[in-house]
């Protein structure tokens, strides 16, 4: 007996006692594949929206914290394409992918947020929910800092 790949693309080990794939199989196989090439791709897009979103990030600094607000169109394109993708995690070979993706797209919501508040109080627009915000964000910067350097001493 040889090992052959067959034609819906799997190895098996072809002998007397080999059955052949029904027309339904190899169509919910072909449709499989179809669905992750699709998944590939969107994941693909998705991994370009992180990158342009990180990229801004590595460029903000006190003097430009409002730089991040210039990716807001980027990150509802990202969440329209996460939704859309991984079918808002309902299906559960999607869900872990969903889940992570959510905790990106709040972490950088949380950020634009914050920025926002950064840059009213810089332009002297403190009112006292600017002041109480601004402490959040500032411990909220902290923390990201903090996680940060963590992971680049583990790196």
């Amino acid at each position: 007996m040889t090992e052959e790949r067959c034609a819906c693309g799997h190895h098996h080990e072809h002998g007397a006692e080999h059955q052949q794939h029904t027309p339904a199989e190899l169509a919910g196989l072909r449709e499989q594949r179809k669905s992750l090439t699709v998944l590939q791709a969107n994941m693909r897009k998705i991994q370009e929206l992180h990158d342009k979103i990180d990229a801004v990030l590595a460029e903000v600094d006190q003097r430009n914290v409002g730089y991040i607000l210039t990716q807001k169109k980027t990150l509802k394109e990202l969440k329209k394409l996460a939704d859309s993708a991984l079918g808002k995690g309902k299906e559960p070979l999607f869900a872990n992918l969903y889940a992570v993706e959510q905790d990106y797209i709040r972490t950088i919501d949380d950020l634009m947020h914050h920025a926002q508040i950064l840059k009213r109080a810089g332009r002297g627009q403190v009112t006292p929910e600017v002041l109480a915000n601004m402490e959040k964000s500032l411990a909220t910067a902290e923390k990201i800092n903090a996680s940060g350097a963590e992971m680049a001493d583990r790196n």
